[in-house]
């Protein structure tokens, strides 16, 4: 009996411990499963703070093009005036060359005529200078009415398209 009270002392101790360990075992667990989820609660809270901020950067990217857009506006606004100045300067410069390069085809035109008038003036003038000269040497009379010429009949010829002509001083030849 005394072996049996042992026994029944040592599965008292042996239900005992094995009742700690489920207890210690649960605590465990419940341990696990609370930390559990706080991981799931911290995993949740890390994606929504990601969506938070992905949902803040979104906003702000927006916020930020439309900052863009309206300062790109202003400026446009801004410089028109001043582009617009420089396209009246540009169209009045061109104006202002083109007029200026046909004041100057026109004073070249006038002035080239001027030259070809000289020049004309210059060669009548050099043909009337011959012909004086060769009348210088002629002599011109009247026989019987009509005009006649004194020639030299010694004077050398000049022979041009089958004409001959008798040159009137033989010094130029």
């Amino acid at each position: 009996m005394a072996q049996a009270m042992a026994d029944t002392d040592a599965i008292r101790r042996l239900m005992l411990a094995v009742e700690r360990l489920e207890r210690a075992a649960d605590e465990q667990a419940a341990q696990a499963r609370v930390a559990n989820e706080a991981m799931q609660r911290a995993q949740a809270a890390a994606t929504a703070a990601a969506a938070s901020l992905e949902a803040e950067q979104a906003a702000a990217r927006q916020a930020m093009h439309r900052i863009f857009e309206e300062q790109q506006r202003r400026v446009a606004l801004a410089l028109r005036p001043a582009a617009v100045r420089a396209w009246r300067g540009v169209v009045v410069s061109t104006a202002g060359l083109g007029l200026l390069a046909l004041a100057f085809l026109v004073l070249l035109d006038h002035e080239y005529a001027r030259l070809r008038e000289a020049r004309e003036q210059a060669d009548a003038a050099e043909v009337a200078a011959q012909v004086q000269a060769a009348l210088a040497q002629v002599e011109i009379s009247a026989c019987g009415g009509r005009p006649c010429l004194r020639l030299d009949r010694e004077a050398p010829v000049w022979t041009r398209g089958g004409a001959e002509y008798v040159l009137l001083d033989a010094s130029s030849e």
